[in-house]
């Protein structure tokens, strides 16, 4: 199923919505992307995109798997990147486009912006949210509304979280804080569809280094392209999340597994 519709996972506040979510799988957020028991599925595993394509030398940053699921209360996505940051520093962002079922809206141009500003054009979606972290410090880490490039805000109620060991990333965002609907069962726009890319960057001002998936140009990698030059990335991963207009998040297969509360996987991190 690689590259199609994520599977549907479960986390949830109560017993009542664990049975409206519907629960299959529940990969905890503790910066480990894994296929291990417990955690990711396989299929799971959207975007295999080559670790040796950034375009300086080879061992700087790269990114290398994308992973993206769901559950009746939580969009779930992992990052996999390999090699330590340059010495100049680098940032790892995640552009998410979460009404692609309404056309390009939202962000498409990010020089301006005032979270992550960078020579970095979208011309096949728009951006409502979107991830950064510097050099893969996990106190840098944010996520933001960003409708309006110039005026982020910060995305409420998730879990962001690394393991700078393994440079892996892992987020998960109630889907209340993305839409603002609620907590019920109906808690996403009718017709969801998502869009996600992936890059790696440098400073302000500065293109795009790696894209996940890759650019249809490959001007990303290409080792003659300027550390300003505009980038355009034009390719994404799209994952169907409310196929028949429910407004509640799709079950696409049927493993169950046990059970973990929200309120339980927020206190695993808390200090």
């Amino acid at each position: 199923m690689r590259g199609a519709g994520a599977v549907l996972l479960v986390l949830s506040l109560s017993v009542a919505s664990i049975v409206l979510a519907a629960p299959y799988n529940s990969p905890t957020p503790d910066g480990r992307v894994t296929t291990e028991p417990g955690d990711w599925e396989p299929d799971e595993w959207v975007v295999d995109d080559p670790a040796d394509d950034c375009r300086w030398q080879l061992g700087e940053a790269d990114l290398d798997d994308l992973y993206v699921t769901w559950d009746g209360y939580a969009l779930y996505v992992g990052i996999i990147t390999v090699n330590d940051p340059s010495d100049y520093g680098n940032g790892y962002v995640l552009y998410m486009d979460t009404d692609a079922q309404a056309g390009i809206t939202g962000a498409t141009d990010f020089t301006y912006a005032d979270f992550y500003p960078r020579r970095i054009t979208l011309s096949t979606m728009g951006c409502d949210v979107v991830l950064g972290v510097w050099n893969l410090d996990e106190g840098s880490m944010d996520v933001r509304h960003c409708a309006d490039p110039t005026s982020t805000t910060p995305v409420g109620g998730g879990i962001q979280v690394m393991d700078v060991g393994l440079k892996h990333i892992e987020i998960a965002i109630p889907w209340h804080g993305l839409y603002g609907l609620g907590e019920d069962e109906e808690c996403v726009p009718a017709g969801t569809t998502l869009r996600f890319i992936a890059a790696i960057v440098g400073g302000d001002n500065s293109g795009a280094y790696d894209a996940m998936p890759n650019s249809s140009t490959g001007i990303e990698s290409n080792l003659s392209t300027p550390w300003d030059a505009y980038t355009d990335l034009d390719e994404y991963y799209e994952a169907l999340v409310d196929t028949n207009g429910d407004s509640i998040p799709d079950v696409h297969t049927a493993t169950p597994v046990g059970h973990m509360s929200w309120g339980q996987l927020k206190g695993v991190f808390a200090e």
